[in-house]
């Protein structure tokens, strides 16, 4: 099997499970268990602050630009076109992305946005790889 689609799958898990610290800080915002378990239905809860808004951030940030690494490697894969440098690109993705969310939970923004930035120029490469190469 191609490394990317060990990367793919990795992506995957991450993508399965970001939504954890927010849930996290939402708990324990809202009421813990009680929340969890609730329907959400729109309440009088204050808006979320601090870490506990980043993390809802950084997991919606994943969510936006997971697809487009998921159509890169797709595209990549059915081209035939894999090799070393996006075998590289796709575990750029996936450790700048697993960087990325603790850096914006964080608070880091330098930081935040240099990893954004490799994860994002890391699925161009891989897609231009497989369109052009």
């Amino acid at each position: 099997m191609p490394f990317e689609l060990y990367m793919l799958a990795a992506a995957t898990l991450l993508f399965l499970l970001a939504f954890i610290p927010g849930s996290f800080y939402q708990a324990n915002a809202y009421g813990r268990m009680r929340w969890l378990i609730s329907n959400r239905d729109p309440t009088d809860k204050p808006p979320l602050s601090g870490a506990a808004a980043r993390a809802q951030r950084a997991h919606a940030n994943l969510k936006e630009n997971f697809p487009a690494f998921v159509a890169a490697i797709l595209i990549l894969l059915y081209s035939g076109h894999t090799g070393l440098g996006t075998a590289i690109a796709s575990a750029v993705f996936v450790g700048a992305r697993i960087l990325y969310i603790g850096a914006y939970i964080g608070g880091i923004p330098p930081l935040r946005t240099l990893l954004w930035t490799l994860a994002w120029a890391s699925t161009i490469y891989i897609l231009v790889v497989a369109v052009f190469a």
